[in-house]
């Protein structure tokens, strides 16, 4: 099994939760920052975040191919990582059933 492929386990080590955090930090201060500076909608601020995911997902898919590619050994799928992608945006980006978000305690402001 690839060492990525460790990473997504559900009983992923420590790490895991740290960089998924981290990412995600970073992600919302971009969207802050966009947002507030910006007259577009939030959606269209996550459209265009989406948009940088695919772009960076691209450049290195590229440099996973041919003769000069990367020596982790990953190879690129595009289909299955596409799916794979989509099923991560889908499984975080649906509210759980059950959650009235009207009770949820406010966290921040974007």
């Amino acid at each position: 099994m690839p060492p990525e492929a460790d990473m997504r386990e559900p009983h992923a080590p420590e790490p895991w939760d740290t960089i998924r955090s981290d990412i995600r930090d970073t992600v919302m201060v971009a969207f802050c920052k966009a947002l507030h500076g910006t007259q577009l909608s939030p959606l269209a601020v996550i459209e265009l975040m989406a948009e940088a995911v695919g772009s960076v997902y691209r450049e290195v898919a590229d440099a996973h191919q041919g003769d000069r590619s990367c020596p982790c050994g990953w190879q690129p799928s595009p289909l299955a990582d596409i799916a794979a992608m989509q099923a991560a945006l889908a499984a975080t980006a649906a509210p759980a059933p059950g959650i009235d978000l009207l009770r949820i305690e406010v966290q921040g402001r974007a």
